[in-house]
């Protein structure tokens, strides 16, 4: 299962070249899940780059070097899809290179080609996996979202919520979700389920329920999102829509989770679970090993490296075969996407060098990006 706390192939863990991890992020809007995967890893075991403090078109050899002369050379340089900045070369790196595609619902085909700089693509929806592979990705491995082991137990608190909710509401992917928990909370006893909490703070809130309603992104309803696993880590029953991912990572409904498939019908199965406490609380403790063996920070970490042990220094990345123009366009494209000006200019020029036929094919994306950004500075 791909949750499980085990090693890819049979080197021991105490054996492993991955001496040290690079990671690319942005803190002003790093993505909660790659965080909290990566406070697993101890502070000796991650060198962290910061690209909102960084030049976000720094080299691959500018990163290396600067590390060394901080005494913490790394093995493996690890870029979260999403940062706002991509170092250049990564198509002839030194070391290996890995992506993590976390909201892989957004910007696919951008996605499916800014992977194949890389030499490891880690995806966190089961769906997107095969997307990758038939892109052409040889390496391409599911890291699904998890919870934080060490804010969980198996004891059972006093559980004042009949429901409990964390998360974003008011956006514009969640308008089942603003319809759904408002009219909960009308109808039964929930935390303060419009305010911001702590990672900390959540676990406490789902600790403290007897029940969980998931509702999902509006364009991507089958997502296993971090709520799911932080519910059931808690102890509280989770009821999720379905069809959903839970089933594709080994988790079984009524066993597990149990399932809603209309608006409609949340607040009587909320209302039935809550009158039967022992069969809520069967599943609801059948969710919480599961998690809690097989679906923490702490074992995405072992099989993160476990995967990058397993292949020790080879290189898989596709665009270490690509033309110049080829990989240049690519570097053109994320920086169009994530509004770094600076760099999508200093990419074209480059290109226009390169040649002037592909440099063609630029043209509109740094012609929208520049219109984004003059009416951006006219609001």
């Amino acid at each position: 299962m791909i949750g499980r706390c085990v090693l890819v192939g049979s080197t021991p863990l105490a054996a492993r070249r991955v001496a040290k991890i690079g990671l690319l992020y942005g803190s002003r809007e790093r993505h909660v899940s790659e965080e909290y995967l990566f406070e697993a890893f101890e502070p000796t075991e991650i060198f962290e780059f910061d690209l909102d403090l960084f030049q976000p078109d720094s080299s691959v050899s500018d990163l290396i070097q600067f590390a060394a002369r901080r005494g913490a050379p790394f093995s493996h340089l690890v870029h979260y899809i999403g940062a706002p900045g991509l170092p250049r070369s990564l198509h002839c790196a030194p070391l290996p290179t890995a992506c993590l595609n976390i909201d892989t619902f957004s910007w696919l085909p951008s996605r499916l080609r800014w992977a194949m700089l890389f030499d490891f693509v880690f995806v966190w929806q089961p769906c997107f996996v095969p997307a990758f592979r038939q892109a052409g990705h040889p390496k391409v491995f599911l890291l699904p979202h998890a919870v934080d082991g060490r804010l969980f137990d198996r004891e059972e608190r006093s559980r004042s919520f009949e429901l409990g909710w964390v998360g974003g509401l008011g956006l514009a992917q969640y308008t089942r979700r603003d319809r759904i928990i408002p009219m909960l909370a009308t109808r039964f006893r929930m935390n303060e389920f419009r305010r911001r909490h702590s990672k900390q703070e959540t676990a406490q809130v789902y600790q403290q329920s007897r029940i969980v309603v998931n509702v999902t992104r509006d364009e991507f309803p089958r997502e296993a999102n971090m709520r799911c696993y932080e519910a059931m880590a808690g102890g509280a029953l989770l009821i999720a829509p379905t069809p959903t991912e839970l089933t594709e990572l080994g988790f079984r409904e009524g066993e597990h989770f149990v399932g809603w498939r209309e608006e409609g019908e949340i607040a009587d199965l909320v209302t039935d679970y809550l009158a039967h406490e022992s069969k809520r609380r069967a599943i609801a403790r059948a969710g919480q090993d599961l998690v809690l063996k097989e679906h923490t920070f702490q074992c995405r970490k072992e099989t993160f490296l476990a995967v990058l042990e397993q292949h020790g220094d080879q290189f898989f990345a596709p665009a270490r075969g690509w033309p110049i123009e080829q990989v240049q366009l690519t570097y053109l494209e994320y920086y169009y996407k994530h509004l770094i000006f600076s760099a999508l200019l200093q990419e074209f020029q480059s290109l226009r060098k390169t040649n002037r036929g592909a440099a063609w094919k630029g043209v509109p994306m740094v012609l929208r990006a520049l219109r984004h950004g003059l009416l951006r500075s006219l609001k």
